[in-house]
Parts: C-alpha cells; sequence; structure tokens
C-alpha cells in the first residue's frame, strides 16, 4: 500500500478531498494533512511517503519549491498538483522536476482518483526497477566478495602461484581493466576493528552506496580497497581520521595508493599477507578470521629449530602464534607434529609422555584452554633439560642406582648412602635436593610411575608391573600410588592409553 500527504492552504479543500476519496480502493493510506508547504516538507521528510498532492499557491512555501527541495534529496516521492493556475509555465517548471500530473481546480473526484492511479503506476514501477537493482547490487556485491574471499584464503593455504588462481575467477571479475584505490589504515587495535566497521557501513551507505569495499585488516593495519571513483578522497580520508572510539588508543593514520587494475593491487596485497598467521578478511563490514595455515607451519618450524639451538626467547613469539589461532582441529595437528619433533629430537622426552599429551589434547573442546596446555607442555619440552652428566659423581651414582635396583621394595636414600655410598645420609639428602631441586622420595615415585607406564605399554599385567617398580606383591598399594600421581588407576590408564585394559 502506498502513503500518501495532502498540503494545501485551504482547509475545505483537504478535507473534502480526504473525505471523499476511498484511498483503500486505490491501495493507499493517507498520512498526513498539511497547511503550508513548510508543515509539508517536514512530513515529508519524516514519513517518506510515496505520493503528495500538494497545491502551487501556499504560504512559506511553495508548492514548486517544495517539489524542487524534495528533488534535491534521495526520496523517490511523485508528486501531482493540485491547483487553480492553468498557467504553462506553472506545468512547465514542475515537469522539470518529473512531475506528470497537473489536475486543475475545480476538479472531479474521478480527476483526483485518475491521477492518483497513474501516478500510483508509475510508483510501483519505480519500486520494482530499484528493487531489482537492488537485487542485482547484492548480488554482485556478494558475488565479488566471496571470490574476494576465495582468492585470499586459497592464495594463504596453497602452493599455486597466485595468478593461477585469479584465471579461475576472471569470468566473474575484471582484474585488469578497472583502475583500483587501496587505502592503509594503520594503528587499528583489534578490539576497534568491529566498531569502526559499523561507522564505514554507515558513511559508504550515504555516500559510496553503490562502491563494493573489500578490506583485509593484519597486525593493527586495516587494508580497504574498492573501484576508483574519484580523483579526490580528501571526504572519505578525513571522515576516517576523524574517528574516534574508547577502545582506541593510538590516532588512526592513513595512507593511499592508487593501481591501474585489481591485479596489480593484489600482487601488493597478497605479497604482504603472506607475512602473517591471523588474517581478517572483512566481508560486508564484518570481519572473518582466515588462517594463513603455511605460513604458521613454516613459522613454527623455524622457531622450533631456534629454540632447541638455544634461543629461549623464540619460545614467546611460538607462543604469541599459537595464541592467535582460532582452529581447534588445525591447531591440535599442529601442537601434534611439534610435540612428535621434540619427542623424536629428544630421547629423554618418552613416547609415553607424547601418547598420554596426544590423547588430552584430542579430548578437549575449549580452544581456550587447548591453547593454554599446548603453550605449557611445549615450553616445558622445548626447555633446555639438564644433562645427568652436569650433575656431581654422588648424584649420577644416585640415578644409576634407582635404575638398576628398583625392583628393590626397600629402596630409600637410607639405603643407598649406607650400603652405595658410604656416606652420611644427611649430607647426601641435602645435596640432592640442592641439585634435583627436589627430595629423593618425590624423584623415586616419579621413576616407578614412569617405568610402570613403560611395562603398561609392553603390555604387562598389573600384579607384575607393582613388582618390578618396588612395590612388593602388594598391587593394591601401587594403585593407589599410581592414582595419586596420575589422577587414575592402573587399570583406566591402561584402557585410555595402551588399547585396553588388563587384569589384576
Amino acid at each position: 500500500m502506498l502513503k500518501l500527504i495532502i498540503a494545501d492552504d485551504e482547509r475545505v479543500i483537504r478535507e473534502t478531498i480526504s473525505n471523499l476519496i476511498d484511498w483503500k480502493s486505490l491501495d493507499a493510506e493517507l498520512i498526513g494533512l498539511c497547511s503550508n508547504g513548510l508543515e509539508a516538507y517536514d512530513m515529508i521528510i519524516d514519513e517518506s511517503p510515496d505520493i503528495v498532492l500538494t497545491d502551487i499557491k501556499m504560504p512559506g512555501m511553495s508548492g514548486l519549491e517544495l517539489i524542487r527541495k524534495i528533488s534535491e534529496t534521495d526520496l523517490d516521492t511523485q508528486f501531482v498538483i493540485l491547483s487553480g493556475y492553468g498557467e504553462f509555465e506553472y506545468a512547465k517548471e514542475a515537469m522539470k522536476y518529473g512531475v506528470k500530473q497537473y489536475v486543475l481546480k475545480p476538479c472531479s473526484q474521478s480527476k483526483i482518483e485518475e491521477a492518483i492511479r497513474e501516478v500510483s503506476k508509475d510508483c510501483y514501477a519505480r519500486k520494482q526497477a530499484r528493487n531489482l537493482e537492488n537485487s542485482q547490487y547484492l548480488l554482485t556485491n556478494n558475488m565479488q566478495h566471496n571470490i574476494m574471499s576465495s582468492i585470499i584464503g586459497e592464495s594463504m593455504g596453497q602452493d599455486r602461484r597466485w595468478e593461477e588462481i585469479l584465471e579461475e575467477y576472471e569470468p566473474y571479475m575484471d582484474f585488469h581493466g578497472t583502475a583500483y584505490q587501496l587505502f592503509y589504515v594503520y594503528y587499528l587495535e583489534r578490539e576497534s576493528l568491529e566498531p569502526f566497521l559499523a561507522e564505514l557501513r554507515q558513511y559508504c551507505l550515504s555516500h559510496m552506496p553503490q562502491v563494493t569495499l573489500h578490506g583485509v585488516y593484519v597486525s593493527n593495519t586495516l587494508l580497504l580497497f574498492f573501484k576508483s571513483f574519484s580523483e579526490d578522497y580528501k571526504e572519505f580520508t578525513g571522515y576516517i581520521r576523524g574517528l574516534d572510539f574508547e577502545t582506541q588508543h593510538v590516532t588512526l593514520e592513513l595512507a593511499g595508493e592508487a593501481y591501474d587494475s585489481l591485479q596489480e593491487l593484489l600482487r601488493v596485497v597478497l605479497a604482504k599477507l603472506t607475512r602473517y598467521s591471523n588474517i581478517y578478511y572483512i566481508n560486508n563490514f564484518h570481519s572473518i578470521y582466515t588462517c594463513n595455515y603455511n605460513y604458521i607451519i613454516e613459522e613454527t618450524g623455524r622457531l622450533y629449530q631456534q629454540i632447541r639451538q638455544g634461543s629461549a626467547g623464540d619460545m614467546d613469539r611460538m607462543s604469541e602464534i599459537l595464541s592467535g589461532i582460532d582452529d581447534i582441529d588445525f591447531l591440535r595437528q599442529l601442537s601434534g607434529s611439534l610435540m612428535l619433533k621434540a619427542a623424536l629430537d629428544d630421547a629423554s622426552l618418552s613416547t609415553i609422555r607424547l601418547t598420554e599429551w596426544l590423547a588430552k589434547a584430542n579430548e578437549e573442546t575449549d580452544i581456550g584452554r587447548l591453547k593454554q596446555m599446548v603453550i605449557s607442555h611445549l615450553s616445558e619440552m622445548l626447555a633446555e633439560p639438564r644433562q645427568e652428566s652436569s650433575y656431581c659423581a654422588m648424584t649420577r651414582q644416585i640415578f644409576e642406582y634407582v635404575e638398576n635396583n628398583l625392583q628393590n621394595s626397600n629402596l630409600t636414600l637410607n639405603y643407598i648412602a649406607e650400603h652405595c655410598l658410604y656416606m652420611n645420609v644427611d649430607y647426601v639428602s641435602k645435596k640432592f635436593v640442592r641439585e634435583t631441586g627436589r627430595k629423593f622420595s618425590d624423584y623415586l615415585t616419579d621413576v616407578r610411575i614412569r617405568k610402570a607406564k613403560e611395562y603398561m605399554m609392553s603390555g604387562d599385567k598389573i600384579q607384575d608391573i607393582a613388582e618390578k617398580v618396588g612395590c612388593g606383591k602388594n598391587p593394591q598399594y601401587f594403585s593407589q600410588l599410581f592414582k595419586k600421581r596420575v589422577g587414575m588407576t592402573p587399570t583406566a590408564y591402561m584402557a585410555k592409553y595402551c588399547g585396553a585394559g588388563q587384569a589384576r
């Protein structure tokens, strides 16, 4: 149903037309009566009617002035002039602004209804054309966004040359014959990205409604690019520089570059993106996370080698990259690969430890907790271990004796001091704690649990394992010790990590 306003300074005419016409039969709704041009102008701006019946001569603002001022807005309001002035000059002036219906007073009800029907046809035709135009624009706009995000994603995730990727999309986008403009928005903080895009959307809707704007956000820099439509973007750049957000702590800076084609622009943009792991593509003023998997794999591999060679500071960079990954499956895969490298490179990092970690990683569904787990375990595994050769002869002798006599249920530091070292037990205890950073009893328990896990992996029975690790013929005590240290019973551990439970 179309919305309609009547503007006439004669009250009798306004009310007569209002009551005389069957508006519903014309598929119209009368939403207001105005006594002068100024009142009509305000109501048109507020209500956006489809049709206005207006007189020519009115106080404050004439009908022709009203038509002229509304034509300067983006409203698509159609006018029917209802006037006692039949001079050609009035009609000629009205036609300049697209007015097609000019009804002379006095007139019959049928004349007014006929004029409204004709204008209504024009209104519906214009609405249909506008909807079709908007639909075509949205279709093209959405398709271009999908193509651009695909190009960026494929360029980051495949070993193919980016020129080959462009060739696949040439039937849908012009990469060679259209000039493009690129703007860099520097120092835009991640917390300010969405508010910035919301403000930018409002600006583009009113100032650049038919421009498809693409964008990529990396490392506090937003790259915006679109088809060139002007030689001067002062208004656009001035607007962006003037934006301010509570979440933004640094003033935004802007730089622009013009390119003869989209291909030349993408050559520059894609080359920059290869250096970053976390990328956000801007689709219809919303950010969509894209992960540069190739970069992450290569960079973490490089950092791993640096850390293994003693560059402890690179662990911070490794943690930063892993913290930025939002794909939980990729994080599991990458961290598992790094853990496996660490286990293969260092014999002291047992496969048991790796198996346990991988099982926990696969069970974890919260990516935040998984990130913490990955960073914590990697930091621990990649930390440069102290080799046994760096301990004093006495401590190394204790290590060796424990490994060779673990099945002895009476194994204590006092026993070793008396029967192996022939030294004062108090001195031995203090020396051991000072060198290893822990008490002998804790060390012995760790060795027993580690060896027990190895026997479990070999398929030994729990009762036999208890004897081999020094718990005597008391599998119940062994189970209590194991559960206290590992967090689950030996049977549960074997079922989870060894493929099957074993009978006691």
